[in-house]
């Protein structure tokens, strides 16, 4: 029988929008006489999107690669593919992947009626909106003024997949950008939502926390990119390197459903 040969590159590319240097994804294989098995783990909250290419000679895939693979978060051993050993002949293989934070397969519900998120009776105004001309130009987010310490309750619910909140550095410049203190809320429809500027030790939700529409999550600040204490809210996917933020609808009062007006005052209710 003519013996058997195989190779393996691994080439790991850019993660993008990762919170950590850790080392909490990652790729690998196992082998049996038979097949060749990949799998991927993911010890981070966030769920991760993967593209995986094959570089194969001599081995067969028992089904075609998918576009990309969803890997949930605290998983394990997630098979990826098989790939079949033929018998007494000379094979190797190469395989690439690349992944990204969030479900590349998220599809916003543009129904959903999101709740101010902040105090119920606390009227802010929306001084930055959608494609705003300061700093949201081709983003919609929405910049709620309010001072440090205001509470800020869950738009929507859903679970708390990343928390920052060690930095009390901000400033009205790019290179404050990293120290803002921020929750990351994944919803049932795989969009993330972000609640950024927090005050310092602001997150009142930990990581892994199932959380209500209109739970209290945290405190208002002016950390990070700031000229002042506000609440960056935005709903958003990623799709490799893009990010793709939404327009939301929101209760504004309990007669009224629409979308917020950059310039006006609201008031939680």
């Amino acid at each position: 029988m003519p013996k058997l040969f195989y190779s393996l590159s691994l080439l790991l590319l850019s993660i993008i929008q990762a919170t950590a240097q850790e080392d909490f994804f990652k790729v690998y294989y196992e082998q049996t006489d038979t097949t060749i098995s990949i799998y991927a783990d993911n010890s981070g909250f966030m769920p991760v999107s993967v593209t995986l290419t094959l570089d194969l000679k001599g081995l067969k895939p028992t089904q075609e690669p998918s576009e990309y693979y969803i890997i949930e978060g605290k998983t394990a051993t997630n098979k990826l593919i098989d790939l079949v050993i033929p018998e007494g002949r000379s094979w190797n293989f190469k395989y690439h992947y690349n992944y990204y934070l969030g479900k590349a397969n998220a599809v916003h519900n543009d129904d959903f009626v999101y709740q101010l998120p902040f105090e119920v009776g606390k009227t802010w105004p929306l001084t930055q909106g959608y494609n705003g001309r300061s700093t949201h130009m081709g983003e919609n987010a929405l910049d709620f003024t309010m001072p440090s310490g205001e509470k800020i309750l869950a738009a929507r619910g859903g679970k708390v997949v990343a928390i920052k909140e060690d930095s009390d550095r901000g400033c009205p410049s790019p290179s404050c950008n990293d120290y803002g203190n921020y929750i990351r809320i994944l919803h049932d429809d795989g969009t993330l939502a972000d609640y950024l500027h927090l005050q310092q030790n602001g997150a009142l939700v930990n990581l892994g926390d199932e959380v209500e529409k209109g739970q209290h999550i945290g405190l208002s600040g002016g950390t990070g990119w700031a000229s002042g204490p506000h609440l960056h809210f935005m709903i958003y996917k990623y799709e490799g390197s893009k990010r793709i933020s939404y327009e939301t609808k929101f209760q504004i009062n309990p007669r009224e459903i629409g979308y917020l007006e950059e310039g006006k005052r609201y008031k939680g209710n």
